[in-house]
């Protein structure tokens, strides 16, 4: 009897030992995300090929007239509500600012302004309350000017999404939380230079791209979004979103079709500091683009400095800039549009020296436009103040790049968080490229 004991404790002992034993790489296993087989990712890519669509998207500011023939891109205005109505069952988030109704800034009078930022409220107020969606939202924080947050946390408060509000100085010192993408059931998103903010719907000159069932890229951006996520509560060492290696980069794009022509694409992101495992910086894409240009480079951004701008005192950034000027120096034709919005006596220096080497190379040209919105008719300060370019984007002979992000060393070095989606096309019909430029 007393060895039948003795014997049951031993099993006792054993089966427990190896519980203790096999339970901590039992978590690892769930919480890690095991690597992808190669044949996996083979047969993901090819079916990628097929399904991906990828259409540019912008916003033009009203009153702006256009002639009889001008062919008018998808707006950011349908492409966000299709993709808040066609998600099935999440719906992501990252916001700069969220201030879809107008009446936050504009009171009364935003009923003649905000009408397409009420609907996009409305229609998320009412996914989100539905409980069939769960809608998530990652928001800078603190906000910069009145009602920046204000529907975001609208919308925390009625349960129709689960909101974090992210500073990201706490973890990066300095910077922004700067990133602005919407992405549906991990296979459709939009990325682009447009706040979730009325303004961005009917004011302000805005481009994007709305890529659709691509569960490639979908997966890729979902990633993205759950690393600003996690960053809340769990900061960069003990960020598992952190650790996932990017599936597609520089040296390996994603190949779809684009125009039913084939197409290279990956997303980059910046900073650094937050970028998964073999994720492009997108200010190395940015360089390597402009380094690559044969022929020619048009540009259009809302603020152009060679400058950490927002540092005291301010520090030189080269990157760009000196990438430019070795373009010029090839005999690149380079054109430049800039807004010259925030510390205008500043930014067109810099843009009058680079305006100055037009004529530098017999086959090349460096031409500066500074571009304004023109003002409406009604007298409203808030109004002409908003109406500008917020575009950031660039397109040479054999790519495109569409960011989230103003040129200058802050959103790329000083812990600013960004993303672009980079398309190179690179065969004998271009369409892609065509449009963009």
């Amino acid at each position: 009897m007393i060895a039948q004991d003795v014997q049951e404790l031993k099993n006792r002992f054993t089966i427990s030992h190896f519980i203790v034993l096999i339970l901590p790489f039992l978590a690892i296993g769930l919480i890690t995300k095991l690597p992808e087989k190669p044949e996996v990712r083979l047969v993901k890519d090819r079916h990628c090929f097929n399904t991906c669509k990828l259409r540019i998207v912008e916003t033009i500011p009203a009153n702006i007239s256009f002639g009889e023939d001008t062919v008018f891109p998808l707006s950011t205005f349908r492409a966000w509500k299709s993709l808040i109505l066609n998600a099935q069952e999440e719906l992501y988030v990252a916001a700069y600012k969220s201030s879809l109704q107008g009446k936050h800034v504009l009171g009364d009078s935003a009923q003649y302004y905000s009408q397409e930022g009420d609907t996009i409220y409305n229609t998320l107020m009412s996914v989100g309350k539905s409980r069939k969606v769960n809608v998530r939202m990652v928001e800078n924080y603190p906000p910069k000017d009145k009602g920046d947050n204000a529907d975001g946390v609208i919308l925390e408060n009625f349960g129709a999404v689960t909101r974090k509000s992210i500073d990201i100085s706490e973890y990066m010192g300095r910077g922004k939380m700067h990133s602005k993408f919407l992405v549906a059931d991990r296979k459709s998103f939009y990325l682009g230079s447009a706040n979730l903010d009325w303004r961005s719907l009917n004011q302000k000159m805005e481009l994007g791209v709305l890529v659709e069932d691509c569960e490639c890229l979908g997966e890729d951006m979902h990633n993205i979004f759950h690393v600003l996520w996690d960053l809340k509560n769990k900061g960069i060492e003990s960020n598992e979103a952190l650790k996932v290696k990017a599936a597609y980069n520089k040296e390996k794009p994603l190949e779809i079709q684009v125009q039913g022509e084939k197409a290279q694409v990956y997303i980059a992101t910046s900073p650094k500091e937050l970028n998964n495992p073999r994720r492009t910086w997108d200010l190395d894409a940015i360089v390597s683009e402009i380094d690559a240009a044969k022929k020619f480079i048009d540009i259009h951004v809302m603020d152009y400095f060679p400058l950490f701008i927002y540092r005291n005192p301010r520090v030189h950034f080269a990157n760009i800039d000196d990438a430019i000027r070795r373009a010029v120096v090839r005999g690149v034709k380079i054109r430049f549009l800039a807004a010259a919005l925030h510390y205008p006596d500043i930014g067109t220096r810099f843009l009058k020296s680079l305006e100055s080497l037009n004529g530098f190379h017999a086959n090349g040209t460096m031409e500066v436009k500074i571009f304004k919105v023109p003002r409406t008719n009604i007298e409203s300060i808030v109004i002409n103040r908003e109406r500008r370019t917020h575009n950031k984007f660039m397109v040479t002979e054999s790519a495109g790049i569409i960011g989230t992000s103003n040129w200058s060393g802050d959103y790329f070095m000083g812990g600013t968080t960004g993303a672009a989606i980079v398309i190179r096309q690179t065969g004998e019909k271009r369409p892609f490229v065509d449009e963009l430029k």
